[in-house]
């Protein structure tokens, strides 16, 4: 396999082609939807009984909500959910699309504490403090109080219904790991959220035997359920389980079923006096659980047998026709997607790179467009996919205009292959990644035309001959695969 790598700003010859090119004309964008994500419910586990409603938000004019309504723009959602007010376009694009609804801007600063009731908590300056239902305010709270929302929608509308005044958010504890405030910080920035660190008990656990929340990955057993921690399991990696009803011999049952029954394991809470006991995954199948079962499971898993695959991604051979490992590997690495990002996959019946994505990322929520659910669910089961897929059997780019603004975005050249470039383009969304893979030459002269109207910050041709290791010892004839990235301007 072969490189070959070339610049659009230091190659002369590209210079000259891209000058060649034609433009063509733009289209305008489709309109955007403004919902992301489902709701779905981030309180600690704690937190049983869900908040007292909250009256609704205040609805700001239309003309303050949506600046750019003049031009035609919108202003999406931040957290996702449903939104309050809708922006009409000055014309609409398709009289069968209806116009895309946005949520009032969020204009407070917010400070995320963790606290305790068995704690003093911190000194809270604000005009309006949201608190977890787990938690007691302290009576010389010198401001309102409210119960937080249970979820990211509910709590977008709040927000953004309050104005411009100073917000305290207090989770029972530890703000980076329980509550909303890793998704504000991610979609807000640090200009309007601070996050203030606080102990939680799994954090006071892990430092009796030496980690810390930034070496492993949490799974909770009772809300992932046993396919989804075994979908998020691989070789070599470090993880804290939170046990569910049926204690911790049942994690020493999902370790053996993934292979990992000679991972190295911990039991230890959070509590001083308690012993911590270390031993192997088979043996924690076999311990009795303690009466009092409110610690932690660490694992390392090592001693695979093999069941459960890590990187490099699928093979090819296992598809009829995907891009190659290669070039999967490579897009990944330009898109560097999150866990809690949304993304587009436009791969046709066989979402290879969406399976390595939700594979590396499980709780990601990945649309594979042009691919039935009944196709994505025999793929997923196979490939031990995360359960963030989400089948979009409608492949034209017409059919993107009911789906949430993506982060990360990518697309292998098909039909519709301009239309669709340039709607994932257009709905994606600030500091947003876009990885393009284009195999044939039709195809690649239509990146070309987009690339010459908006240079790409990566591209690379990567020419791929696969090898018959069967039959005789020879390469197949090469082909070559396209590939080129963007980011979007981040917001501001």
């Amino acid at each position: 396999m072969s490189f070959r790598r070339a610049d659009c700003a230091s190659d002369p010859d590209m210079n000259d082609y891209l000058k060649a090119v034609p433009v063509e004309p733009e289209e305008p964008p489709t309109p955007a939807e403004s919902t992301c994500a489902e709701p779905q419910g981030w309180l600690a586990a704690e937190a049983l009984e869900p908040p007292p409603p909250l009256a609704p938000p205040a609805t700001a004019p239309a003309s303050e909500i949506c600046p750019s309504v003049a031009s035609g723009g919108t202003t999406p959602a931040l957290l996702g959910g449903p939104a309050d007010v809708q922006c009409e376009p000055e014309a609409a694009i398709d009289d069968d699309v209806d116009p895309p609804i946005a949520s009032a801007p969020i204009d407070a600063t917010i400070e995320v504490f963790g606290a305790s009731d068995d704690q003093a908590w911190p000194r809270v300056e604000a005009d309006l403090l949201l608190c977890a239902d787990a938690l007691s305010p302290p009576a010389d709270i010198d401001c309102a109080v409210e119960a937080l929302p249970a979820t990211l929608s509910d709590l977008d509308d709040r927000l953004g219904g309050a104005g411009r005044i100073r917000i305290a958010i207090a989770v029972a504890g530890d703000p980076l790991v329980a509550g909303p405030g890793r998704s504000l910080l991610a979609a807000l920035g640090p200009d309007q959220v601070r996050i203030h660190a606080a102990i939680g008990p799994l954090q006071a656990a892990l430092a009796r035997i030496g980690f810390s929340l930034t070496d492993l990955e949490v799974l909770d057993l009772e809300r992932l359920g046993p396919p989804g921690v075994l979908a998020r399991l691989r070789r070599g990696r470090l993880y804290a389980f939170r046990p569910d009803g049926d204690g911790t011999a049942a994690i020493g049952r999902l370790l053996e079923r993934a292979g990992f029954h000679q991972a190295r394991v911990w039991r230890v809470a959070a509590d001083p006096a308690a012993p911590i006991e270390a031993l192997l995954a088979f043996e924690l199948s076999d311990r009795p659980t303690p009466a009092r079962d409110d610690g932690y499971v660490v694992a390392y898993t090592v001693g695979a047998d093999g069941s459960s695959r890590d990187w490099p991604g699928i093979p090819s051979t296992e598809f009829d026709a995907v891009l190659p490992e290669a070039a999967r590997l490579l897009a990944l690495a330009w898109l560097q997607p999150g866990a809690d990002e949304c993304g587009w996959s436009i791969e046709g019946d066989e979402p290879a790179l969406a399976l390595d994505w939700s594979r590396e990322r499980p709780e990601a929520r990945i649309h594979c467009i042009g691919t039935t659910d009944e196709r994505l669910a025999r793929f997923g089961l196979r490939h031990q996919a995360g359960e963030g897929l989400v089948a979009e059997v409608d492949g034209s780019f017409r059919g993107l205009a009911t789906l949430p603004d993506p982060n990360v975005a990518f697309l292998r050249a098909g039909p519709e292959f301009a239309q669709q470039v340039r709607t994932a383009w257009d709905r994606l969304r600030p500091a947003g990644r876009m990885v393009v893979a284009a195999e044939h030459e039709q195809s690649r002269l239509e990146l070309m035309q987009f690339a010459h109207r908006h240079r790409p910050v990566h591209w690379q041709d990567l020419t791929v001959s696969l090898g018959d290791g069967e039959a005789r010892f020879e390469l197949a004839a090469a082909s070559s695969v396209r590939l080129m990235g963007w980011r979007k301007p981040a917001r501001g």
